[in-house]
């Protein structure tokens, strides 16, 4: 009965968002509409979709069960996450906006040249499809506490209904149900589920071992992987294609600035709620093996009762859907607009389905959350910031498209390789990339006498 009451709730929310996207769709009057929401979004809807859009998978169910099984040093992750959002705000938001382009892999080419371009278009995408197949793992480890049918089946629903969800309308209908998404994501997760959840679990306190509760490291997370989680989720804040594409939408440069930086305060705040509901779990469903510590956030919020457990779980999947359409949204026009060459919305809603199909997939193979995260965020840090980042102080750096060619292919593939031979010599691969990445920036910059015959 308990379960039947929950899923009603989130039944009728999610049926409720769907009614928005295609309210929210008829805005559309042009491509501009489709792929930037027509540059028209004020502080308060750019903070809502950039806070709905960067607090998902990550930031809650991994983060949720690396606090359950390692500690609070896994909090690292959101820290550098919330840090990346508000140097963005003080340097490149700005930039960014200023540019008034389409695309993260436009301006890449507008830093360098179409070749660069193309290459970073390939890698934004690869690494899109993993964040997707993240989300519709999240997604998939919430309802499969609640619905009796097999996490296969799951997978796949959850799938069709991102793809169907972001095919409504485009960023306009991304925007106005994240601004539902994010009320419901700060009601359900911030003022309800950690405060109750703590509250319940606080007698019991001193069952948490004191190595979970120290912090900056303890004995599972030392300073590698705790500097790892740091740079993995630091860097794809600064530089990521779908913040770029919200900051493409703002109005101005300066409700760029302002509303990245309150999203990056906003993100502290999540953080703090996900670290006390995964500590709260440690108490209330103690004893999940690490296969099972995926299902210890959902788990614990179903010991609060049918109706908040419903409110909260809906604002848990609300994570995950203004997540995925976002990035979706951002695959798709990054198809048409840097891969095709063409503002085509056809062509993008047809490579939304396709990478949400082949996401799918990638989620069957690694069936791993945590996993499934350091695959899509190492790829891309270790690839795409450093190039980008010089790229947006050339003047100063002096930083040539052939570098940061040679950075993009060098620093995302060593990456992935060092990823798949687990990380030799206990060096995670994002710190690997990262090294490998600055060196043709700083071995391949201009010469003094290159400098004087540009000038």
């Amino acid at each position: 009965m308990q379960n039947e009451i929950t899923i009603s709730l989130l039944i009728i929310y999610l049926a409720g968002l769907v009614t928005v996207g295609v309210i929210s769709s008829k805005k559309i009057k042009d491509k501009e509409g489709f792929f930037i929401a027509g540059r028209s979004l004020g502080i308060l809807p750019l903070t809502a979709t950039i806070t709905a859009t960067v607090v998902g998978g990550s930031a809650t169910i991994a983060t949720a069960k690396l606090v359950y099984l390692n500690g609070l040093p896994a909090l690292w992750l959101d820290i550098g996450s919330a840090l990346g959002l508000i140097i963005l705000s003080l340097t490149l938001a700005k930039m960014v906006r200023k540019t008034r382009l389409f695309s993260l892999a436009e301006i890449v080419g507008h830093l360098f040249n179409q070749k660069v371009r193309n290459v970073a278009a390939v890698l934004i995408i690869l690494t899109q499809i993993a964040w997707i197949s993240l989300l519709i793992q999240g997604t998939s480890v919430i309802l499969t506490v609640l619905l009796p049918i097999d996490y296969t089946y799951v997978l796949i629903s959850i799938t069709i209904i991102f793809i169907f969800y972001t095919l409504l309308g485009g960023q306009f209908a991304v925007v106005y149900t994240d601004i539902i998404q994010f009320i419901v994501m700060i009601v359900g997760i911030c003022i309800l589920a950690a405060p109750l959840l703590f509250i319940k679990s606080a007698p019991f306190v001193g069952n948490i071992s004191t190595n979970h509760l120290s912090f900056p490291i303890n004995q599972n997370l030392g300073f590698l992987p705790v500097l790892s989680f740091f740079f993995m989720m630091l860097m794809p804040n600064i530089v990521g294609p779908d913040i770029y594409s919200k900051l493409l939408s703002a109005k101005d440069e300066k409700t760029a600035r302002y509303a990245t930086f309150l999203s990056g305060i906003l993100r502290i705040i999540f953080a703090i709620s996900i670290a006390l509901i995964a500590l709260s779990a440690i108490i209330l469903v103690p004893g999940l093996s690490q296969a099972e510590a995926a299902f210890a956030l959902p788990k614990a919020i179903l010991t609060l009762g049918p109706v908040l457990s419903g409110i909260i779980l809906a604002a848990f999947v609300s994570v995950m859907l203004s997540s995925a359409d976002s990035v979706l949204i951002s695959a798709g026009t990054i198809l048409s607009v840097d891969i095709f060459k063409k503002k085509n919305i056809k062509i993008s809603r047809i490579g939304i389905i396709c990478f949400g199909l082949i996401a799918l997939v990638l989620a069957f193979y690694f069936n791993d959350i945590v996993q499934t995260l350091q695959l899509a965020y190492t790829v891309f840090t270790a690839g795409l910031t450093l190039p980008i980042i010089f790229g947006f102080y050339k003047q100063k750096t002096k930083v040539t498209s052939s570098g940061a060619l040679l950075s993009l292919i060098l620093g995302g593939s060593i990456s992935l390789i060092w990823f798949f031979m687990k990380n030799p010599y206990g060096i995670d691969a994002v710190i690997i990339g990262l090294i490998i990445s600055i060196l043709p920036l700083i071995l391949l910059r201009k010469s003094q006498n290159e400098r004087a015959n540009t000038t």
